[in-house]
């Protein structure tokens, strides 16, 4: 089911700098990779607690973007704050963040290092494999993780975002749910960004390309050194995707979409791999195409999503503003929910099951978007049609404790029609819902059902 909403072996160890901010600590650590024969770099994040609480959390790995550099995100004081106000003020459950370094530099006339997009490649080196066999086990033998797909997920901003969707759907066997932030997800968009690509060489054809020609050049040569290298192609190793004269070049580019996570979504909708897929994009973003076509892609192999877009472009809102919609969709706020009658019969011909909801310190009941509030899974297991709001609304403090909740309707016939074969079992209910500004929440009572 689409949603569209419009309104993210341990060989060596050592830890460097560890610093507080606010609630939670960041610590730069290195491991040993085995897939590229060095140690690398990670930061991680761990919540308020973790030291002396002896639990196990939940891991999201960070993949950034283009222009920045590794440690940028978890060095920004607003995002690291978000991460805090979240988990401090008990909005969300505590997990464990981990950036990743995906970056690499394989032409060092270049200023900056660019992405490896997750890919192993002969040129940049075995990023792919380095994620799924080095960091993630290490990362699950040196921290307390719930190490198992259903609680790990990872996110990808810009580039960053297509790099971990390919990972994830990859190998969803490893990631329960990939989040992306304004992704340049698919590749098959970059055919129309030629014209783009050229004008980095003013004197025209036949065309000398060189990633240090301009910024476009420098993007199409990052892609290429991932997917199309060629190390018998000097001085830049790579295979580029369009001619001397400037045309698509139809053998590289064939090689170039093998990397497609088109394809790769439909391998995974051909092996009957699951995962939950979350994307956001600016409606004034220049790649908001990037995220749309691969939303096509995604709807023709009837896998489910859900795409949000808010009013922005590629950088604003900052990431940190988005961060909520992104951690709360695979990790929702913790709401609370009272569902009457907690005595459901299964003959009843009564017309309303009525349920009051209560949102965590700090957030108004008045801000649930109504239209979204449904009962999406009965026992822990999801409705093939979720059971959406009926009747009418109000706000209230029926439970006399202080915090308002807000009363909703659901049609008891289409809840009891969900529990046939449950009679004499306690069933637990759980209601889906957002917040205005795009946050997600869930709750989940417990009802008896007699037959």
């Amino acid at each position: 089911m689409k949603r569209l909403i419009f309104a993210l072996v341990v060989v060596g160890f050592f830890v460097i700098p560890t610093f507080v901010t606010g609630a939670g600590t960041v610590e730069e650590v290195a491991y040993y990779s085995d897939a590229l024969g060095m140690d690398k770099m990670a930061l991680v994040y761990l919540p308020e607690g973790y030291e002396n609480s002896g639990e196990e959390y939940p891991v999201v790995y960070l993949v950034g973007d283009f222009g920045s550099g590794f440690g940028n995100w978890c060095s920004i004081p607003e995002f690291v704050g978000e991460l805090d106000l979240m988990i401090g003020d008990g909005l969300i459950d505590p997990f464990i963040l981990v950036e990743v370094d995906q970056l690499v530099m394989p032409w060092p006339a270049l200023p900056v290092s660019v992405p490896s997009f997750l890919v192993d490649s002969e040129l940049n080196g075995n990023y792919e494999t380095n994620l799924i066999e080095d960091l993630v086990p290490w990362v699950d033998a040196t921290y307390r993780t719930m190490a198992d797909r259903a609680n790990r997920y990872i996110f990808g901003r810009s580039a960053g975002g297509a790099a971990t969707t390919r990972v994830a759907l990859r190998h969803w066997d490893v990631f329960g749910g990939v989040g992306t932030q304004v992704g340049t997800i698919a590749v098959e968009p970059l055919a129309a960004a030629l014209p783009l690509i050229l004008t980095d060489y003013p004197d025209g054809p036949p065309y000398d390309y060189s990633p240090t020609a301009g910024l476009w050049s420098m993007y199409l040569f990052s892609w290429c050194a991932a997917m199309t290298p060629n190390m018998t192609n000097p001085p830049w190793y790579v295979d580029i995707i369009i001619d001397e004269d400037g045309n698509l070049d139809p053998e590289v580019w064939q090689r170039f979409v093998a990397h497609s996570n088109s394809r790769w979504a439909a391998e995974m909708k051909a092996a009957g791999g699951e995962l939950d897929i979350f994307m956001d994009a600016g409606d004034e973003d220049f790649y908001l195409p990037f995220t749309l076509y691969f939303a096509g892609v995604l709807d023709s192999l009837e896998l489910p999503y859900t795409l949000q877009i808010f009013h922005g472009d590629h950088d604003n809102p900052p990431m940190w503003e988005r961060l909520k919609s992104h951690t709360t969709y695979f990790m929702p706020l913790n709401a609370t929910v009272e569902i009457n009658p907690d005595t459901l019969k299964l003959r009843s011909r009564g017309r309303w099951v009525t349920a009051y909801l209560e949102l965590p310190s700090g957030l108004v009941v008045s801000d649930i978007d109504l239209s979204t509030v449904a009962i999406t899974e009965v026992d822990g297991m999801e409705l093939a049609a979720a059971i959406v709001r009926e009747g009418p609304t109000s706000i209230s403090d029926v439970n006399g404790n202080g915090v308002p909740d807000l009363m909703v309707k659901f049609d008891r016939g289409d809840l009891i029609e969900q529990l046939g074969g449950h009679g004499g079992d306690t069933v637990a209910i759980t209601l889906d819902g957002q917040l205005l500004n795009g946050w997600y929440l869930e709750a989940v009572d417990t009802v008896r059902v007699v037959d």
